[in-house]
């Protein structure tokens, strides 16, 4: 009971601070006496976040810091540290990943257990000294050296020796202080213990001069100087007592302990983050009577967190009662350890990182090994419909310390009616519908409980929310689907429960629309009892309608890229046409300067009706070889082209012929629905690409039409009359690779030729040559053996001739 109502104030908390953002602790762990481990998610966003809290005030706690390997420059992982170092009557019972760090040295100050290992730089320190009093400031480093009455300054800690210095070196630095014989070196003992900001007592055990290279221990430190060091030095003697303080300021109480970090980011209760990308992040952080400490760690880099600003980790350590706290080394370095396992997810692929120092919460009880509570984790769940997961479990003693289980004697079970099954190694599968119960687990008496909510859709939405379509082509539905939390769940179209409103337009089978004839109607979807509504306008087309004549230009203007617009422009032109009595003509000029493309854009507003195959429009360009695209926007906004698979280089008017079955999305995460509108022509300008030479030339197009697919659907009651007049329709597809339909009326019986030429006139294949009746006809061109390009096909018959044009692609 009391871990559960401890959980509901904690939840509480964050809460307020991100309206916006629903935080669930998932789980709670007692970790020690006053020690609390909190599993804390957003899914929403999504955040995953560990926290550790503890009470300062007991006399059974401190906090220490850890060196990789207790070598100034090396690395080991936190977890490795924090087992290293706990032994009974100092069990580490929680670690966080500390200072940023250059080759395994840690970039600002470390002090552990008074012993300085690197001097301050600008950036914030946290530090901390035996009586629990603590800091975070950005420091600076004064090291002095009384010889007597004389005063003298230590220059740096722990670094190469450089001119006129005196360097102070500790066993941290390795076995020797691996400096040249241009010096002289005191090796010396500690009298006192050590600190920081404190005076400590040393005496001389022995002394070296023009050596260098002294031997470094645990029981012992050396004084390395040079020139004006070195001259200083030579006046000790072997017995002498020297003192040291290593002075670190502002601070002004002797500190046992320090990490450095970047950026103290809540200052007194005030959110100060200023770092603005996400990463995964390590902090830590105190409330504002130093009574209660915080180490916190946000994943990052994975699809269940996506890492927090500074910002963000300052409104939730707010939130949860920090007043002042520290950003430390993140990224692959946030790790959290509890008990001397990971506790949080690394972002590394490879797991846990390698780091040069840590911070522990260090524990003077020891362990007892019996048990005397189980903890099952996590000890609340959402989890969504028939997804499934493995519930861990924990013994602890009365210190709080892990106890090993027999797993093989664990027995879970579920509260009565619940939808779900539980296996005999805790594997949790959830029902197929929303449900709330207990998972339960026994153990040699010992019980704990996990609630659990199985989420269902709160939130189904189709789409297209509006859509075209017509008789020939299928429209497929999709949805987007959340639960409770804002997490996105895919919900399978077959699992959707489909309605039509007016059966009469169209029908729908799982997810595939299909029209009937045309009007608006209605699609529904329904899945957990939560449904969307579509529109659909079935419009269906047929045979080639125009759709612009290009006679004026309202509606019409040029912009581009890399182009000098104040000497390009469109206009009409009433001279060359294809059509009417009019054309559209595009001047162009530019100076290419170096980059890779020039565009001009004409920009048009023409609706589309229906689901045509093909754009269709007559160009005329002056004999370079441009590209043309057709710039389209569908209802939601969303931007595609459809590009000329052939240069556009002809100075006579000729047949362009785009395929809707080519468009691209210009971001390629759209979805491509009717309607569409068509916006505009891009033309990819030719030049030869000299730079500072002018280029200019004029481009026409006209007769823009659509083509629509030919109505496969036709009943055996629905043949159309004989027709009055002969016809020749285009074929389809056009463009075509390598088979098309060509498909033709014949007003009167009689002998019937369907030829097929190249560009230059000369016949490629007979595909008809014999009496037909009346009637409409299709015949199927096969055109493997032809290499890409125009041709041309002709139907003659009872002496009538029509001729069109098609288009093979390869």
């Amino acid at each position: 009971m009391n871990k559960f109502l401890c959980l509901l104030i904690f939840l509480l908390i964050p809460a307020s601070v991100f309206s916006q953002v629903k935080f669930d602790t998932v789980n709670v762990k007692q970790i020690g006496e006053g020690a609390f481990h909190y599993s804390i998610i957003a899914s929403s966003v999504p955040w995953t976040l560990e926290v550790i809290e503890f009470d300062l005030t007991n006399g059974i706690y401190s906090l220490e810091t850890v060196k990789a390997q207790d070598r100034l420059a090396a690395y080991e992982k936190t977890s490795s540290m924090s087992a290293r170092k706990s032994v009974s009557g100092h069990e580490v019972i929680a670690a966080i990943n500390g200072d940023f760090y250059s080759g395994g040295t840690p970039t600002n100050l470390q002090v552990l257990k008074g012993e300085i290992l690197t001097r301050p730089i600008n950036r914030e320190v946290f530090g901390y000294s035996g009586n629990s009093e603590m800091f975070i400031n950005t420091t600076s480093y004064d090291g002095v050296l009384k010889i007597g009455e004389a005063t003298n300054s230590i220059s740096n800690v722990n670094r190469v020796r450089n001119s006129n210095q005196i360097i102070f070196y500790n066993h941290f630095f390795g076995s020797s202080t691996a400096t040249n014989n241009f010096g002289t070196e005191l090796t010396l003992k500690a009298i006192d213990p050590w600190i920081v900001n404190g005076e400590v007592r040393t005496v001389v055990v022995s002394k070296s001069v023009n050596e260098g290279n002294s031997s470094l221990t645990d029981s012992t430190f050396v004084l390395s100087g040079h020139g004006a060091g070195a001259t200083t030095l030579n006046g000790v003697s072997i017995g002498d007592t020297l003192t040291i303080n290593h002075k670190v300021s502002p601070a002004t109480d002797a500190i046992t302990e320090a990490v450095g970090g970047s950026a103290k980011f809540l200052n007194d209760g005030v959110n100060q983050g200023n770092w603005p990308e996400r990463h995964p992040r390590s902090a830590l952080g105190f409330n504002a009577d130093t009574t209660k400490f915080y180490l916190v760690t946000v994943d990052g880099r994975q699809s269940t967190s996506a890492g927090m600003t500074l910002t963000e980790l300052g409104d939730f350590m707010l939130g949860i009662g920090a007043h002042n706290a520290l950003n430390l080394d993140g990224g692959g370095s946030t790790t959290l350890v509890v008990h001397n396992e990971v506790a949080n997810s690394p972002s590394d692929g490879a797991g846990e990182r390698s780091v040069a120092n840590a911070l522990m919460l260090v524990s003077n009880k020891q362990k007892i090994g019996s048990l005397h509570r189980l903890n099952i984790d996590p000890s609340i769940k959402k989890i969504y419909r028939d997804q499934s997961f493995t519930y861990k479990v924990e013994g602890t003693d009365e210190n709080y310390f892990p106890v090993n289980l027999n797993t093989e004697e664990l027995t879970f079970s579920l509260s009565e009616g619940f939808d779900a099954e539980i296996s005999d190694t805790g594997l949790f599968t959830a029902g197929n519908n929303p449900d709330t119960g207990y998972v339960f687990v026994e153990y040699n008496g010992y019980k704990d409980s996990s609630l659990v909510e199985i989420k269902g859709i709160m939130s189904f939405n189709l789409f297209p929310e509006k859509a075209v379509t017509d008789d020939n082509q299928d429209l497929v539905f999709f949805n987007k689907s959340y639960d409770s939390d804002g997490i996105s769940q895919s919900v399978s179209n077959a699992n959707v429960n489909w309605e039509v409103e007016d059966e009469n337009i169209g029908t729908i089978e799982n997810d595939v629309f299909k029209g009937l004839a045309e009007g608006v109607t209605n699609v529904i979807g329904t899945f957990d009892g939560v449904s969307d509504t579509s529109q659909v306008e079935v419009q269906i087309g047929s045979g080639i309608t125009q759709i612009e004549d290009f006679e004026s230009i309202e509606g019409i203007s040029l912009d581009g890229e890399n182009i000098d617009l104040s000497n390009s422009s469109v206009s009409t032109a009433e001279n060359t046409f294809s059509e009417g009595e009019k054309a559209l003509k595009i001047d162009y000029q530019f100076t290419y300067a170096g980059t890779p493309s020039t565009w001009a854009y004409v920009r048009t507003n023409i609706p589309v009706f229906g689901v045509p195959d093909t754009i269709i429009i007559d160009g005329l360009t002056d004999g370079k070889q441009h590209l043309i695209d057709a710039i389209l926007t569908d209802d939601n906004g969303e931007e595609f082209t459809i590009r000329l698979k052939r240069y556009a280089d002809n100075t006579d008017f000729e047949e362009y012929y785009l395929s809707m079955e080519s468009v691209q999305a210009t971001d390629p995460f759209s979805s491509y629905y009717y309607p569409i509108t068509i916006t505009g022509i891009g033309i990819k300008l030719k030049s030869e690409q000299q730079t500072g030479e002018t280029y200019s030339g004029s481009i026409y197009f006209d007769n823009m039409r659509l083509s629509y697919p030919k109505n496969l659907n036709v009943s055996i009651e629905e043949i159309p009359d004989i027709p009055s007049e002969s016809r020749l329709d285009q074929n389809y597809p056009n463009p075509f690779n390598p088979t098309t339909v060509i498909s033709f009326s014949i007003a009167k019986s009689g002998f019937t030729t369907l030829k097929v030429y190249d560009i230059l006139g000369r016949e490629v294949a007979t595909l008809l040559n014999e009496n037909m009746s009346s009637g409409s006809h299709d015949i199927s061109f096969d055109g493997s053996n032809l290499s890409s390009g125009i041709y041309i096909y002709r139907l003659s018959s009872k002496g009538t001739t029509i001729t069109r044009r098609m288009t093979l692609i390869k």
